[in-house]
């Protein structure tokens, strides 16, 4: 009985020292994540802890050049941007849910032979495929419409695999069938159970398309032509290379 005793104290010591190893850890990554989001706001803000009043001096001065830039065609962007990255998310989202779902849950000819071609998909370098996406954008004269950057991300292979990951390993047979005994149509089954078994995958692809989303210059430089359709990162782009070309031409200007 000692024995006992003395070993569920020293499991329960182990167990005190990892959790406070692992909190440790996770502290420490958090504030190193979080630590440009501070020095952002802190930049915005003008506050600094030797002087905590230059707030209400940098702080007017700010908010008036957040104002001046949401006034100019930086609105317009922004406006794209969210459409854009919010509309391909969801339908990446969705859609790759549904084809993993397909893979997964249904047996049918050549699904093995489809699996393996979308792992194949992921081989090939994004660059090399946006080529002829390019050329046949320009070819039926889609480059005045935000589709172009929507419909293309409906089920990208990286998202199905990882979706028919997560199913495979959670998803049990046995839900579907009781559904299908209850009456429940295939796409019900799909919306109203196996969606919400797979929120922790969709949270995680969610998070990465959006992103990935957002962040696209190439595409959007390439393909949109119109100046009210570019999305914010484009005209961030554009303004400073702007902002360097007068630039350079004032300094060349003055050494003249």
């Amino acid at each position: 009985m000692a024995d006992n005793g003395i070993d569920r104290l020293t499991v329960r010591r182990n167990d005190l020292r990892l959790k406070i190893i692992v909190y440790a850890v996770s502290i420490a990554v958090a504030l190193i994540t979080l630590y440009p989001f501070i020095l952002l706001l802190t930049d915005f803000t003008g506050f600094k802890l030797t002087n905590p009043e230059h707030v209400l001096k940098v702080l007017p001065k700010r908010w008036t050049q957040l104002v001046k830039f949401f006034k100019t065609r930086n609105i317009r962007g922004f406006i794209n941007s969210v459409i854009v990255a919010v509309s391909s998310t969801v339908l990446n989202i969705y859609f790759s849910a549904l084809t993993a779902h397909a893979i997964t849950s249904y047996k049918w000819k050549l699904r093995k032979v489809f699996s393996n071609f979308i792992l194949a998909l992921m081989m090939i370098p994004t660059v090399v495929a946006t080529g002829g996406f390019i050329q046949l954008v320009y070819k039926f004269h889609l480059t005045s419409s935000l589709s172009v950057l929507i419909l293309p991300a409906i089920a990208t292979p990286m998202s199905v695999v990882f979706m028919r990951l997560y199913l495979e390993a959670t998803f049990p047979q046995a839900i579907m069938d009781s559904a299908r005994i209850d009456g429940a149509s295939e796409f019900r089954i799909f919306n109203q159970i196996v969606l919400p078994i797979m929120k922790p995958a969709i949270a995680t692809q969610a998070l990465f398309a959006f992103v990935s989303s957002w962040n696209d210059v190439f595409l959007p430089l390439v393909l949109l032509l119109e100046e009210n359709k570019k999305t914010l990162p484009v005209i961030l782009i554009l303004n400073y290379s702007l902002l360097i070309q007068t630039h350079s031409r004032r300094h060349t200007a003055g050494q003249r």
